[in-house]
């Protein structure tokens, strides 16, 4: 089952890179990529170096500036299967923070969490991705204002919090940032956020959204699935706003690939084909309007009809 293939390798991976790093949210992100690297030879994956990029935006809570203006992510995200018939194509902005608490005990609970859990988070980044406000691109950046705004899935805006198990032992555990809420009623920007929803899955219009995973393993299983990010690919019956939000997400897409594609060269040019592939199922011709600095961004292409499988 590539499902659990995909999850297992990333897990040994992510064991192995993790281990090697220090303990800083800097660190432990670039040991998640580097994982995510190392299964080039088994899975369809393309990992493109970019900037962190900032938008600005009107805060919320007594800690919001008005206006605000923070990064939107730590990564971009993109998945889609290889079945050209039902194409999926999902996206999700991740924000990755650490944790000094001890969070060994999801795995045993993951299930039915009962224990609360809480770590420290910048509150406007968590705000942004959360609440999901219309957003201007902080220049050189460059995305549309709804981006997040009008996604049909709140998981669009996600995070992943990195912790320590034991010495030189690691883990993260994943959750769509919506689910989230400050602890207290806090004045400044910094300050713990808490999980408040106990389920683990919902649906809906009709799409299964994980929005939360224990470990890495459960986190591949979703992200693999199609359980994480919100849809961007054609589909009948879609209301006009959710039609007009994936076509304009779709070209900002092809912006944001075609500016990696760019300015890769020749001997490396092979290495794009997933992402070139994926231009070609939606039917999207190379984008005229690139970016300077495109932002981080991570393609993986599911097995074919794997999920219908499971």
């Amino acid at each position: 089952m590539k499902k659990n293939d995909f999850a297992n390798k990333l897990t040994d991976a992510w064991d192995r890179e993790s281990s090697k790093s220090n303990f800083s949210e800097i660190q432990q992100f670039r040991a998640l990529i580097r994982s995510f690297k190392s299964l080039e030879k088994d899975f369809d994956i393309e990992e493109f170096h970019g900037m962190k990029h900032q938008v600005i935006f009107n805060g919320k809570g007594s800690w919001g500036r008005s206006p605000a203006r923070c990064e939107i992510s730590d990564l971009l995200v993109v998945i889609y299967n290889e079945n050209t018939s039902n194409l999926e194509v999902r996206v999700t902005f991740i924000q990755a923070k650490k944790s000094n608490d001890k969070h060994n005990y999801l795995c045993r609970n993951w299930q039915k969490i009962t224990t609360p859990i809480k770590f420290q988070a910048n509150l406007e980044q968590w705000d942004l991705l959360s609440r999901r406000p219309h957003v201007i691109p902080h220049k050189p950046f460059k995305c549309p204002p709804e981006i997040l705004n009008g996604a049909i899935l709140p998981s669009v805006g996600s995070i992943i919090v990195f912790h320590k198990k034991s010495k030189n032992n690691y883990n993260f555990f994943y959750m769509s940032a919506d689910i989230l809420s400050p602890v207290t009623a806090p004045k400044g920007k910094y300050a713990k956020l808490q999980v408040l929803n106990k389920k683990l899955l919902r649906n809906i219009s009709g799409h299964d959204e994980r929005v939360f995973a224990c470990c890495v393993n459960t986190f591949a299983q979703s992200l693999y699935n199609f359980e994480i990010g919100t849809p961007i690919h054609h589909e009948p019956g879609l209301s006009p706003r959710e039609q007009i939000y994936r076509d304009i997400f779709r070209d900002w897409i092809n912006s944001v690939i075609s500016s990696h594609i760019s300015v890769t060269n020749e001997d490396e040019i092979n290495n794009t084909k997933v992402s070139r592939q994926l231009l070609e199922k939606l039917n999207l011709n190379p984008s005229d309007d690139l970016m300077k600095n495109p932002p981080k961004l991570l393609v993986l292409r599911s097995g074919k009809n794997d999920k219908k499988k499971q």
